[in-house]
């Protein structure tokens, strides 16, 4: 049971599947889990992007109550036809100037702790718009982030001056991103822990993600990142447990999201230009139907006309590479195309959002790694067929690395349906702070020796013709639909 806590350390591994961990390979983070609360059935959020998953899980929320709806998406705040991309500085700048400071449209960890005379430290080794979005007021409220991507793409710029000072230029390079792992850990263990002293603190290690997207997820080289992130937590837990806050310590491990090997990539603009569609990954004079790609793609009809949107959802189903469709609602409270699923769901029934998600089909079949796990994406994303994807419902892209450890928790195994918007709730509870009303997750009942509420799972199906999907989505009696996977039947 959590007590005592006035500190608490969040290790997060971008991308990373439970599965990868081993004593052989991972034996800090194997070691971490034997001995600490583990959630083998924490779910990441749809769609399962890391922009997404990243405030989702700050501000214990889904994208409905969020509006980070995609790691890219059309907005009126980005000039020259091309999406908003969430993983850059500047886009996410004009955004939240657009939207008068509240591009992010609800409260982060951040803006709690400081509510409560508490402050948080970020020290992130990968996009500048993923960092800015772990604490999307920091400077406002004197927090500190530290970007790896320097003091111009950093709204606490100072952050990224005092590491430079104390530890050297900043690492750059291609991946695997060993160096940057490295740098972030010294940042995080030799000054933020004992100079800084916040109370709650957040590593952010781009690997195994980056590794698994360009050199496969069974490869040589996702393996050796993944080793090296164990050994930089390795120093971290070293570094929490020799402090005098030891035992008030908590320490959390999780990751944002898995990935599954890409089997082809599919380029879904052309099949739409094909059936007619005036098709495009820019929002230019004849584009009529705006796609961003991925394994999730963001598909926006700009008349919005819900009749045109119907023969585009039609188009949709008869390819054999489309495994899932979520649109909007209509005013009757219905999908507005026959045979996808509500958006509303997976939590992404937001303005911002697409039309229609159009998610690529996957299976559990094995890569050629043997890691369980394939499917299909679109052309248009910088990653090589063979390469690891997420952004769907597969199980191995939804299933996350979530652990507790430190302050009186009890080492246990459960199989509790945990998603990461629970995981700031928890960390506030144990502060003892309440929670925004804005935050849609829930204290996680195992961490303070609690027995969890019975949870069960509902398969839903929809589908028109011969297109045929399934969802299945756990829920309990306190908590909204936890969507666990999904695909084509």
């Amino acid at each position: 049971m959590a007590n005592n806590v006035s500190r608490v350390v969040i290790a997060v591994f971008d991308g990373l599947r439970p599965d990868r961990i081993s004593q052989a390979l991972t034996p800090n983070l194997h070691g971490f889990l034997a001995g600490g609360l583990w959630y083998r059935e924490a779910r990441s959020v749809f769609p399962s992007m890391t922009r997404v998953a990243t405030t989702s899980f700050a501000t214990g929320s889904h994208p409905s109550q969020h509006g980070i709806v995609n790691n890219a998406f059309f907005h009126p705040a980005i000039e020259g036809g091309e999406p908003l991309d969430t993983s850059r500085a500047a886009h996410i700048r004009s955004a939240n100037a657009w939207h008068d400071g509240a591009f992010v449209e609800a409260e982060g960890l951040g803006c709690v702790l400081a509510a409560a005379g508490k402050r948080l430290a970020v020290v992130h080794s990968g996009s500048a718009g993923s960092a800015w979005l772990l604490n999307h007021r920091a400077r406002e409220h004197g927090h500190w982030t530290f970007s790896i991507n320097g003091r111009d793409h950093s709204d606490t710029p100072e952050a990224v001056d005092q590491a430079v000072e104390r530890f050297g230029a900043l690492p750059a390079g291609p991946s695997p991103k060993l160096d940057q792992a490295t740098y972030a850990t010294r940042v995080l263990t030799e000054l933020v822990l004992p100079e800084v002293q916040p109370d709650v603190a957040v590593i952010w290690y781009s690997e195994p993600d980056t590794s698994y997207h360009f050199h496969e997820i069974g490869s040589q080289q996702s393996a050796a990142a993944t080793a090296h992130v164990d050994a930089c937590f390795g120093r971290v837990l070293h570094a929490v447990r020799a402090s005098a806050q030891a035992d008030e310590t908590m320490l959390i491990v999780m990751s944002d999201h898995g990935q599954i090997a890409t089997t082809s990539a599919f380029d879904l603009v052309a099949a739409l230009r094909a059936r007619g569609f005036e098709a495009g990954h820019r929002d230019e004079a004849r584009t009529e139907v705006l796609v961003t790609p991925g394994a999730t793609a963001g598909i926006t009809l700009k008349s919005g006309d819900p009749v045109l949107l119907q023969s585009l959802g039609a188009a949709l189903m008869e390819m054999p590479q489309t495994g899932m469709l979520f649109c909007r609602a209509g005013e009757d409270g219905e999908p507005v195309i026959d045979g996808a699923f509500d958006r509303a769901l997976v939590g992404a029934d937001h303005s911002r959002a697409p039309d229609i998600y159009w998610v690529g089909r996957s299976c559990e079949k094995a890569d050629q790694h043997g890691l369980a796990g394939s499917g299909i994406y679109t052309t248009g994303v910088n990653v090589p067929v063979g390469g690891g994807m997420h952004g769907g419902l597969n199980p191995y892209e939804m299933n996350t690395l979530l652990a507790f450890a430190g302050a009186g928790i009890a080492a246990a195994h459960v199989n509790d349906h945990a998603n990461l918007t629970d995981i700031v709730p928890t960390v506030l509870a144990a502060l003892g702070i309440d929670r925004p009303a804005s935050m849609t997750g829930l204290p996680l009942d195992a961490v303070f020796g609690k027995q969890a509420p019975e949870s069960r799972e509902t398969r839903h199906e929809a589908g028109a013709g011969e297109f045929r999907q399934y969802l299945v989505r756990a829920a309990d009696s306190g908590r909204q639909g936890i969507p666990l996977r999904g695909g084509r039947i």
